[in-house]
């Protein structure tokens, strides 16, 4: 808003006559206008927040719905044509405990297929031995995710076959969702595509396509918080753009719904297994920092308690209640209705944040 001038109404600066200043008309219509802005200000925060919540519910619920169109298998024969063959990695041999299981799930429910863990030592001796022109870029990565999400396209189009995170358990073959494709992408019930389970041929031509572009994505002026970096440079934001660029043949390609691989949402810390899926997930995100639990929990997930946060400290702000600034005499009525007014804020954002934790 506008400062205050000495002749104007005194929160957005209406301009008025010196002979009209002192006559209870304009009182009145200042005293009016001044509360119609104190109900704007909350109004023009809280209202687009809200908005932002109900649309990220409406993806959740339609995402989570199975969806009867889906056919993993485009032929009457359905003969498999990705390699049976399971990938994972992680830094190295020592699996954090939550997720030591996965590895032995992966092998029970698919016997006859060949598992292959990857670690960042093994990773490494792959780009040296098959891609060493991307070397410089492997190496160049400041963060290990970055790697690690690199590495994992390099050994699809090398090897082929299904790469999953160690967070995702499988409890039936993967073979009911993969069908007779030749590339399985699967979609997030929030935006876009993900690259924690993926499958496909080897040499597949959109593996190809991202292991070329990789480099170009390395270093971005956009790319300033860690969080946005790891994810445009070779994360699932990279991936789903070039997907979405990418102007290859995509006859052959299955994007697997959110409701049939399993995954619910990036802002429930746990999710409710879906029947419809043969996998199940665990606790993730270990490369998560605190520009991530920002971007993913407050900005994506929760808005509204961090607008509710706003507001409050604007109140306080403009009240003279926090250190520094202009202390105002207030009534105990005021005192009352300052503490009710924030106290049903408070409520409804956290209302709002432990319905989205549900299952």
């Amino acid at each position: 808003w506008l400062p205050a001038s000495r002749n104007s109404c005194s929160s957005i600066g209406i301009p008025m006559k010196l002979s009209l200043k002192d006559k209870p008309i304009y009182q009145e219509i200042c005293k009016r206008v001044d509360m119609f802005v104190r109900r704007l200000e909350v109004a023009y925060i809280l209202i687009p927040v809200g908005a932002l919540q109900l649309f990220f519910l409406y993806l959740e619920f339609f995402a989570s719905l199975p969806t009867g169109g889906f056919k993993p298998c485009r032929e009457a024969g359905c003969v498999q044509r990705i390699p049976k063959i399971i990938h994972q990695t992680y830094k190295d041999d020592n699996i954090p405990p939550n997720w030591a299981g996965t590895p032995p799930a992966w092998k029970s429910v698919h016997p006859d297929w060949t598992y292959m863990f990857w670690t960042d030592e093994k990773n490494l001796q792959l780009i040296k031995d098959h891609y060493p022109e991307f070397l410089p870029t492997y190496l160049g990565y400041p963060y290990g995710i970055q790697r690690s999400d690199a590495a994992r396209y390099f050994i699809l189009h090398k090897y082929g076959g299904v790469y999953a995170d160690l967070d995702i358990k499988p409890t039936r073959p993967v073979t009911e969702i993969i069908g007779d494709a030749e590339l399985v992408l699967p979609q997030t019930p929030n935006f876009g595509l993900t690259n924690a389970f993926m499958a496909s041929v080897n040499g597949s031509d959109f593996m190809a396509h991202i292991i070329d572009i990789l480099p170009d994505h390395a270093n971005k002026w956009y790319q300033i918080v860690r969080h946005w970096h790891i994810m445009t440079s070779a994360g699932p934001t990279f991936l789903w753009a070039q997907y979405e660029r990418w102007t290859g043949d995509k006859s052959k390609d299955l994007i697997v719904p959110a409701a049939y691989w399993g995954k619910c949402s990036i802002c429930k810390s746990r999710c409710r297994d879906i029947e419809t899926s043969p996998l199940s997930h665990l606790t993730g995100n270990s490369w998560f920092s605190i520009d991530s639990f920002i971007f993913n929990y407050v900005i994506m997930c929760n808005p509204l308690p961090l607008a509710v946060g706003v507001l409050f400290f604007v109140d306080l702000y403009k009240t003279g209640r926090l250190p520094g600034t202009t202390k105002v005499v207030h009534s105990s009525r005021n005192h009352r209705s300052f503490g009710i007014k924030w106290l049903g804020f408070f409520t409804l954002a956290f209302v709002c944040y432990y319905i989205k934790q549900m299952p």
